[in-house]
């Protein structure tokens, strides 16, 4: 058995894994996003390795989250019980645009790359 031959099928074996785990990073969830930026929003950039992402807005304000890795993402409550609904954010697009009325501090993070990977903090002023 040549060389070659004999490290072929492991290889496509290693391929086909990891071509499947990196679909997995698409996720589930609730809202579907969007292709643009609603007008007048506050866009938020998204992605793997954003920690402590912090953004003030006044109440009544318009907020979107874009993924800026053209990766899969959620946009998930941290807070108990849950402030808002989870939201997708599509591979390079918006999220779903979501008013924020009520003044407070309001944890999120994402729950398919994890709360250590990738997490923020929106504060709502009055």
């Amino acid at each position: 058995m040549t060389l070659q031959k004999r490290y072929r099928l492991p290889a496509v074996l290693f391929l086909f894994s990891l071509v499947a785990a990196l679909s997995a990073c698409g996720g589930s969830g609730g809202s579907a996003g969007s292709a643009a930026a609603a007008p007048g929003a506050t866009v938020i950039g998204w992605q793997v390795g954003a920690t402590n992402v912090q953004t003030t807005v006044k109440a009544g304000t318009m907020v979107q989250w874009k993924s800026t890795d053209n990766m899969t993402h959620t946009v998930t409550s941290s807070s108990t019980p849950s402030a808002f609904a989870e939201m997708d954010v599509p591979g390079g697009g918006f999220s779903s645009p979501m008013v924020f009325n009520t003044p407070g501090t309001f944890p999120y993070f994402c729950a398919i790359h994890g709360a250590r990977v990738q997490n923020g903090t929106l504060t709502v002023t009055p």
